[in-house]
């Protein structure tokens, strides 16, 4: 068990990294890679201030998860494995309760959408994908110009294919992992 002394020190050296940190205003802009659960994604994020941060960002998707029922997240009703792939937009605010942007500890609501297909009894069929969900995290400035964030939440997350969620189609509540490297301008 460690000592309150080396417990005391170890505060202060957080509080006073904390008080010290950058200024939120400073490179406001960065590109970031948003390498979540189900997605490759190249974004902007924008910092408006020191509570709040917005990113947009697109790319690849594809929900592994449930493509391959991970721990069952599919359901019973993916079997065989299925093959979802597309393309989706995604928006999300990241809100630094202790005000400081773009780094420290977050709380950021997202959604997305975009075309996705896959193969239903040997026939391509397309549809869409959405999602929305809320994560908390953590964001690491790594010197003056990188990020490194992560972050866990929950999601509701589906892919519907000619109006249904059937198989290959899902619609659930699934957790989501939040993984973004930006470089800050």
């Amino acid at each position: 068990m460690m000592r309150p002394a080396v417990l005391a020190a170890l505060a202060s050296v957080f509080v006073a990294r904390v008080a010290s940190a950058q200024d939120c205003g400073a490179r406001p802009n960065a590109v970031v890679a948003d390498l979540g659960l189900h997605v490759i994604n190249l974004g902007y994020q924008r910092t408006l201030g020191c509570y709040v941060s917005v990113q947009a960002s697109a790319g690849l998707y594809g929900p592994w998860t449930v493509n391959s029922n991970v721990l069952g997240l599919a359901g019973a009703d993916h079997d065989p494995a299925g093959d979802v792939l597309g393309f989706v937009l995604r928006g999300r605010v990241f809100v630094h309760p202790f005000g400081t942007a773009p780094g420290g500890l977050w709380v950021s609501p997202f959604v997305q959408a975009g075309p996705v297909v896959a193969t239903r009894g040997g026939v391509a069929v397309s549809g869409l994908a959405a999602a929305a969900g809320l994560s908390v995290g953590w964001t690491w400035r790594l010197g003056e110009r990188w990020l490194l964030g992560l972050g866990l939440g929950a999601q509701y997350h589906t892919a519907t294919f000619d109006g249904s969620a059937a198989f290959p189609g899902f619609a659930r509540l699934s957790p989501t992992v939040d993984i973004n490297v930006g470089f800050r301008f």
